[in-house]
């Protein structure tokens, strides 16, 4: 009953029961990892300015954790990408090999079109699927999801847990 009756006077007083992370500024998410996160603070010293390198900073130091703090850095990163997908940064590496042998360059498959998304679950920790139709001459075509360990953007090739593939066109956003 008091339940109710809390639930009916917060509503008459117009306090929103949750807040959007996707309708906050990036100043309010900046504000927002903070009282969330007091490791951010110490772990990364940056002039707290609402710009694009803060903004990036903080993002993929948040992506690292799980619930909120990972929902709260993947829309800091989103803003800096403005009507772009993200990508991993450039020194994104879960593997050794960051070149292509000429046999596995040969007998790679081509994903087209492909997708790639930051995901994280449960209390798993965040990583990055790639996902796409996949085109092989010896194999019949099909949809996959697979973990993504290592990006290319020279060869437009990127290394998987099923071994490399070659990107044809991506998706758009």
């Amino acid at each position: 009953m008091i339940a109710l009756a809390l639930r009916r006077r917060r509503s008459s007083l117009g306090v929103p029961r949750r807040v959007s992370i996707e309708s906050m500024d990036r100043e309010s998410l900046l504000c927002e990892a903070i009282m969330r996160d007091q490791e951010v603070e110490r772990a990364l010293s940056v002039y707290w300015e609402s710009d694009d390198e803060t903004c990036r900073r903080v993002g993929w130091h948040l992506v690292k954790h799980t619930g909120s703090l990972f929902h709260l850095g993947r829309r800091l990163l989103e803003l800096t990408f403005p009507g772009r997908a993200l990508v991993p940064p450039p020194e994104f590496r879960m593997c050794r090999e960051t070149e292509p042998t000429e046999e596995e360059l040969f007998a790679a498959p081509i994903l087209q079109p492909w997708s790639l998304i930051l995901f994280q679950t449960g209390s798993s920790p965040a990583f990055w699927k790639l996902g796409g139709t996949v085109y092989h001459r010896d194999h019949e075509r099909c949809w996959v999801w697979t973990r993504l360990l290592y990006l290319n953007r020279d060869k437009a090739m990127a290394r998987t847990d099923e071994g490399w593939v070659k990107l044809g066109r991506r998706m758009s956003a």
